[in-house]
């Protein structure tokens, strides 16, 4: 690889991994102050990353197109269960559930 592909490389790592993390901070904080409660379901469908527990997804519908996220529920068996998550009215994509905040840091009535 010549010099410059190398420099090229190295600042698409940089920048790729500066984004993810501010996405993350910027995400969780926007979220704190403007995001929207919303009943979601538990799906069939498990996130397992390396050496960490297995844990559902959930699915929620906003209009008509459905969004996904991690339950942070370790419980298998619960699939079909409703949690409530907060989302962003704007991007439905940047979405958390409930349970990953600290408690009264967000003020949610999914009615459940």
């Amino acid at each position: 690889m010549t010099r410059r592909i190398k420099v090229i490389v190295f600042w698409v790592i940089i920048i790729s991994c500066l984004f993810f993390l501010l996405r993350s901070i910027v995400g969780d904080k926007i979220l704190k102050q403007n995001g929207k409660c919303k009943v979601a379901f538990l799906i069939d469908d498990i996130s397992k990353i390396k050496s960490q527990k297995a844990t559902l997804i959930y699915e929620f519908t906003i209009g008509n197109k459905k969004y996904k996220g991690n339950s942070l529920e370790e419980d298998l068996t619960k699939v079909g269960d409703s949690v409530c998550i907060v989302y962003l009215e704007s991007f439905p994509s940047i979405n958390k559930p409930l349970k990953y905040f600290d408690i009264g840091e967000i003020k949610c009535n999914c009615n459940k």
